[in-house]
């Protein structure tokens, strides 16, 4: 038996895409592939071009001659390419490989349920970036978390940060991930399978939290002005 696999219908129904999958092939999925990172390649060119996340270097390279400016740009912009290719393949390939360690489901059906999950991800970067855009500024947290809301009641940025990490989006991932992996393994799944889900989000938070105090400023001052 062949179905087409559709992105948007397995958002909304994983569970029939780990039903289609227990049935027969999939076609259609390789397709989808080039689709989703394609479109999170440009739009990572995009944060970029408009200075998303680059404010920290953009004084420092300002102090140098126009052609250095110039070619810091650039190579700027090449390292958010790369940047994003290595994003997207780690939730697509790696995050696949995790959870088939953690499940009885083999690794190619989770890239299915894993490109779900990664154009989730750029799709929230998306929604970000337009608000952003349209507001003129940035911020550190996301309108999608309790990244706000913590910054009124906790000093502690670690704190802030991590929270800042676990958004509504977070919250959709792990339905549907579990919604996929309860139809795909039946009667046979682990009772504790959404908790490993949650912690596996909550591992990714505490990570992405503890990046963000690398002192990014203290380094590109070194590289660029004072020299290392």
């Amino acid at each position: 038996m062949y179905s087409n696999y559709g992105y948007w219908r397995s958002i909304v129904y994983p569970d029939r895409l780990a039903v289609e999958l227990g049935q027969g092939t999939v076609t259609g999925f390789k397709r989808r592939v080039f689709g989703v990172f394609i479109f999170g390649i440009i739009l990572f060119v995009l944060r970029d071009m408009w200075g998303m996340n680059t404010e920290t270097m953009t004084y420092i390279l300002a102090n140098g001659t126009l052609d250095d400016y110039t070619i810091a740009r650039y190579a700027a912009l090449i390292g958010s390419v790369i940047w994003s290719v290595i994003y997207m393949s780690f939730h697509f390939w790696g995050v696949a490989w995790i959870l088939s360690k953690v499940t009885n489901i083999p690794f190619k059906p989770l890239l299915k349920l894993q490109l779900v999950v990664t154009g989730l991800l750029v799709f929230e970067k998306a929604i970000l970036f337009i608000v952003f855009a349209l507001a003129g500024k940035t911020a550190s947290i996301s309108i999608f978390s309790f990244g706000p809301l913590a910054m009124k009641f906790l000093e502690n940025w670690y704190i802030i940060y991590f929270v800042n990490q676990l958004t509504i989006f977070t919250a959709l991932i792990v339905a549907v991930q579990y919604r996929f992996i309860r139809f795909y393994e039946g009667d046979e799944i682990r009772k504790d399978v959404l908790w490993l889900l949650i912690a596996i989000q909550i591992a990714f938070a505490l990570i992405t939290a503890a990046v963000g105090f690398i002192p990014v400023e203290k380094l590109l001052n070194l590289l660029m002005i004072g020299g290392l």
